[in-house]
């Protein structure tokens, strides 16, 4: 019989092994990559995963990170979308960095903008009700309708003079902010490689201008610097500063083609793309049909002559989720392995396109639910996927962020700088948060005329404050998630009222 001597095999085999093992280690000590996806004015009722809205977008690649990742049910951004991305870049509420309503834009630019694809017109923007017959679209009455919805004897406000100091100003981003890409650069030994692309709408003359990205601390900016583009399929394009160019094709495509143009080009460097898209703003408009995997790519005609323009808002969801695909096919999932995925929403759902349980009027550009509770969805190495019920606010990107590139925040703020940024880490590796309660506010100049309203919310209870019209409303958002009821309205139990002071004082405390 012939002896086959297997100990070179196995040796060969234990040195595989072990060679896997390093590069698995070095994988998980390497710094990892981080992708930040943002969907333009939406809340929480219009993804399916959610379990919200009963007639949701269809979002198959959304839907996988949901399933794989970590859902936060109790995520609050800021009402509009310039404050939710000044919240998330400083560190700190609207209050502190100064920006409260929709930013102005550079003045003085010839915007060089194309002759749009004539087959896709714009078939409705926010505040016109167009094609949906709403009555209730037009955004100049929605105060008064959020005011009808929570009853006409919405307690005054005791003490209502100390009123925000910003009432009726359109600011962007202060030029001496000091931002989380700037923090995030200060680990050299990192060595991050930083770019944003899609809307940017925090510049303006003061900042930097049509530069203000770079300055904030990314390498490559390449995107829309206003509020929305003038057509999705024509519209002005901002590259690293430069004076504006003209493009044509799909807006959403554009951005993840500069998204995936730049990720080729990265090496075994570690970076962080901010993926901000236009969609689903307005203006809202048909996409094209390859990127409609759903009946709409069947059913609706490019010039809104059917369908409710509600359909034509949830398209553009689809298509921004078919190009978020595409992205992440492109990264590959050895690079996704140590990547963290962030997708949320800036702001709330319009209210010519908002659907049930969120009312029309409580929604975009309010405190209310509709305007404030929208998607965050992480999915990244070592999170343990599932939905909470945990308080996390746009503003706790800053800390959360700097934490997992292996940073400490308050480590890099310059002297003087206070953050009110919590980081999201101990929930998203199973635990609780950090954060006592949500906060919110809207204040300035606006298509309306001035507001100045904030909103904070403990396990319970939530306290709505408007400083215009001096008035005051408390809800309880276990037994009134949608905030029919204001409790103000009537006698408070011992609970409510012992909230309701406790909140008031929060409040007053907060600014201090």
């Amino acid at each position: 019989m012939k002896i086959v001597n297997r100990w070179p095999l196995l040796i060969f085999i234990a040195s595989i092994i072990v060679l896997a093992a390093k590069v698995v280690s070095a994988q998980n000590d390497s710094s990892p990559n981080f992708l930040l996806l943002i969907g333009d004015d939406m809340s929480v009722e219009t993804l399916n995963c959610y379990g919200v809205g009963a007639d949701t977008a269809h979002t198959p690649n959304i839907d996988r990170l949901c399933q794989q990742g970590v859902r936060f049910d109790r995520f609050w951004a800021q009402p509009v979308c310039s404050p939710t991305r000044a919240t998330m870049l400083t560190g700190q509420f609207g209050f502190r960095n100064g920006v409260g309503t929709p930013a102005g834009a550079p003045t003085n630019i010839d915007w060089a903008v194309p002759e749009a694809n004539a087959d896709y017109p714009d078939i409705g923007r926010a505040g016109q009700g167009r094609s949906a017959g709403d009555p209730n679209g037009g955004a100049a009455n929605r105060r008064a309708r959020a005011n009808n919805a929570a009853g006409e004897n919405a307690r005054a406000r005791p003490n209502a003079g100390n009123r925000q100091a910003n009432v009726g100003s359109r600011p962007a981003l202060r030029a001496d902010a000091w931002t989380m890409l700037q923090a995030l650069k200060l680990n050299e030994d990192a060595g991050y490689a930083t770019a944003a692309v899609g809307k940017w709408h925090l510049a303006d003359d003061k900042n930097g201008g049509l530069g203000h990205p770079n300055r904030v601390g990314f390498d490559y900016y390449a995107g829309g610097i206003k509020a929305a583009v003038e057509n999705y399929y024509g519209w002005s394009k901002v590259i690293d500063g430069a004076d504006p160019i003209g493009k044509t094709g799909y807006a959403t495509t554009d951005i993840i083609d500069d998204g995936i143009a730049w990720l080729n080009e990265r090496g075994e460097e570690p970076w962080f793309l901010w993926v901000a898209f236009n969609a689903p703003h307005t203006p809202i408009q048909l996409p094209p049909a390859e990127l409609l995997r759903s009946e709409a790519s069947l059913t609706l005609k490019a010039d809104g002559s059917n369908g409710d323009l509600h359909a034509y808002y949830n398209a553009m969801i689809e298509a921004m989720d078919t190009e978020i695909g595409r992205l992440l096919g492109n990264i590959g999932d050895e690079v996704l392995a140590n990547t963290h995925i962030i997708f949320m929403g800036d702001n709330g759902t319009p209210g010519n396109v908002t659907m049930p349980p969120f009312d029309r009027g409580r929604s975009k550009a309010t405190v209310y639910q509709g305007g404030v509770n929208v998607p965050l969805i992480v999915k990244g190495p070592g999170f343990e996927s599932g939905s909470n019920a945990e308080f996390a606010n746009s503003v706790d990107m800053f800390a959360t962020i700097l934490e997992l590139a292996g940073s400490d925040a308050a480590s890099t703020l310059p002297t003087g700088v206070i953050i009110d940024s919590v980081s999201m880490v101990p929930i998203l590796s199973g635990g609780a948060s950090l954060r006592e309660f949500n906060y919110a506010d809207h204040f300035g100049a606006g298509r309306n005329g001035n507001s100045d309203e904030r909103a904070m919310r403990t396990e319970r209870f939530k306290l709505v404050q408007d400083f215009v019209n001096d008035t005051e409303e408390l809800f309880d958002l276990v037994e009134d998630p949608y905030e029919k009821q204001n409790l103000l309205d009537g006698s408070l139990t011992e609970e409510a009222n012992q909230s309701y002071q406790d909140l008031k004082t929060r409040l007053a405390n907060l600014k201090v």
